[in-house]
């Protein structure tokens, strides 16, 4: 049974991909199924109060119990949504596990560009969600994901999460790696500030560990 005082406590989650507009037909997206935070979500809300930010994805958010699921699609509306969500809800924790685009269009354009002619693209870096959740509500225990495409060395990789935490002033840090994810399978790195860390095989084995993560560290 879930602990009452737990329950009372937000966890906000982030997961899904973003999209960022070229014209009205087309979009830039990243790599993502949901899945990840689908999980993340199925196991924190036998405990505490989720809210879920999520873009367009395959994964059935909608099928979930106990969380508020609030849709968005562009990196905007992400990081309008979590600022909002953080002013209402004052979340406990915040488990950023979204794709979110680190480039956009400088320019959208209008109807839909001719597939007549060459066309340029000019991309500007988005606004870091993790950053300004950090500034504007400090309070806000942060974990941060962090996709990479290969894994290098441990002492390498504990010495880029450890960065990484410190950094983004991020309680622990889930490292994973899009070379070796699979339909079944999800190798990551789950690193925490004092410097312990351990690895883990499957999306299941992720969202448990950030539950316990949380539940330890009320």
């Amino acid at each position: 049974m879930a602990n009452s005082k737990n329950k009372k406590r937000t966890v906000l989650v982030t997961a899904g991909p973003t999209r960022a507009y070229l014209d009205r037909v087309r979009y830039l997206s990243n790599y993502s199924s949901g899945w990840l935070g689908y999980y993340i979500c199925k196991a924190l809300e036998q405990h505490f109060r989720v809210v879920a930010v999520v873009g367009p994805c395959e994964a059935p958010f909608k099928d979930l119990e106990a969380t508020t699921v609030i849709p968005v699609e562009t990196v905007d509306e992400m990081h309008r949504t979590v600022m909002k969500v953080c002013s209402v809800h004052r979340p406990h924790f915040a488990v950023l596990a979204a794709a979110v685009l680190d480039f956009a269009p400088k320019e959208r354009k209008s109807g839909k560009v001719s597939s007549k002619s060459s066309w340029k693209v000019e991309l500007k870096p988005t606004p870091k969600i993790i950053d300004d959740l950090t500034l504007k509500f400090p309070s806000v225990r942060k974990i941060a994901f962090k996709l990479e495409w290969n894994k290098t060395s441990l002492v390498k990789l504990k010495k880029f999460a450890m960065a990484n935490m410190r950094g983004k002033s991020a309680d622990a840090l889930c490292l994973n790696f899009l070379s070796e994810i699979k339909s079944k399978s999800h190798p990551a790195f789950l690193f925490s500030r004092d410097g312990k860390y351990k690895k883990v095989n499957t999306k299941k084995e992720i969202a448990d560990w950030i539950k316990n993560f949380i539940l330890t560290n009320e």
